[in-house]
């Protein structure tokens, strides 16, 4: 027997729940002044209740959630960072050790949902992000009624509407990747329809928010936006040429030209110190020396963990990936699930930090993206098909 067999009455509440924890995580960065409130709410609101969740199913027999073979790659990674700390500088062991925590259970609690309630999980993924929406529509209203058009959102100090925080470009960029491509999803999948139109008008909302919070990476995001689109339409050429002019803008040349800086142990790397947002540790004969963080997650790796850890952080990715089904019909009806990893992923490499911390605006690029695509690959061929909620 499975744990939480399928009934009508918990779909309704899983899809009330879902959508709630969705929208706070979403909207997080746009609504708390302060991380610490945001990732209190998260923990009470998502994480305890999926541990339960979680625990109960494995309790049941569905090991298979948190010990299929496409995850090895995900666990050897954290298992390496968690490792490096052994010889790192200004270590903050139960930070780290919590992100790891939380994201196995955001990975093993999607897996859960795409298994039983994959169109509840849909549904309420395109509920939170459409709230995520109407926040920003708000916030570009109020800031615009302030500061003139052609003003970067967030560039200038704003007294915005209810007094809602200014997170900057750096969280604002890495917080929307996924809700705004999850949307993009959903309305090219509901096609010319009203709710099609309803999930396309808020695409175009978090794209303009994207293009007006930093100009570079928002047009980087809108070019693969289309290289979807043209996927979607069978024009692989296409979608290859603009996936790869997506990838000449997300790179920093500049920063690259000073990769040297963050080479200087190149196989075990520095250790995983305590992460910031603007810098990274290295240890120096008598003391430290604080880098400028690259704002891309290779050369954030590779400086704390090492060849090893870029290695098993590419692996991560790359293994669930090549063994996405090939049906052409499985990746439309799974594209959502899909849709933010690559935008994700060239996002960290030009405007991304923070890899490793409790749950963050940055999981929007990293981990929440590959968590939806890990629950892609939580299907049960052998046993009959079970009702979703």
């Amino acid at each position: 027997m499975t744990a939480l067999r399928h009934n009508a009455q918990q779909g309704k509440w899983l899809r009330l729940w879902l959508t709630v924890s969705f929208a706070v995580m979403f909207t997080g960065p746009f609504l708390f002044h302060s991380r610490v409130a945001l990732l209190n709410v998260v923990d009470v609101l998502f994480f305890v209740p999926s541990l339960t969740l979680l625990t109960r199913a494995l309790v049941s027999g569905d090991r298979q959630l948190l010990l299929d073979p496409w995850l090895v790659p995900l666990y050897a990674f954290l298992g390496w960072t968690l490792l490096t700390m052994g010889w790192a500088e200004d270590v903050n062991s139960s930070r780290t050790v919590r992100a790891v925590v939380q994201i196995v259970i955001l990975v093993g609690m999607l897996r859960w949902l795409h298994l039983y309630y994959r169109h509840t999980l849909k549904l309420a993924l395109a509920n939170g992000a459409m709230t995520a929406m109407v926040v920003l529509a708000v916030i570009m209203v109020s800031y615009f009624t302030i500061q003139p058009l052609d003003s970067p959102l967030f560039s200038q100090p704003a007294s915005l509407i209810f007094n809602l925080p200014q997170p900057g470009p750096l969280i604002s960029t890495m917080a929307l990747v996924a809700p705004t491509f999850i949307l993009l999803a959903q309305a090219l999948e509901e096609g010319l329809t009203p709710k099609g139109a309803r999930r396309g008008a808020g695409a175009l909302v978090g794209f303009t928010f994207l293009v007006a919070v930093q100009l570079h990476t928002g047009l980087m995001l809108l070019v693969m936006a289309l290289g979807w689109v043209l996927l979607r339409h069978g024009q692989r050429l296409l979608a290859a040429l603009a996936g790869a002019v997506a990838l000449y803008m997300a790179l920093d040349f500049e920063v690259l030209r000073q990769a040297q800086l963050y080479f200087s142990h190149p196989l075990f790397g520095n250790g995983f110190s305590q992460e910031g947002g603007d810098s990274l540790l290295e240890g120096i004969p008598g003391g430290l020396r604080v880098l400028p963080h690259p704002n891309n997650v290779l050369l954030a790796v590779l400086h704390s963990t090492g060849l090893v850890g870029v290695l098993l952080f590419l692996a991560a990715w790359a293994v669930p990936a090549w063994n996405l089904p090939d049906n052409d019909q499985k990746h439309r009806e799974g594209a959502v699930f899909l849709v933010s990893v690559l935008p994700g992923l060239l996002t960290m490499l030009s405007a991304g930090a923070y890899t490793l911390v409790p749950f963050h605006p940055s999981w929007m690029c990293l981990w929440f993206p590959l968590a939806l695509m890990l629950a892609s690959l939580s299907t049960r061929e052998s046993r009959p098909a079970l009702k979703q909620g």
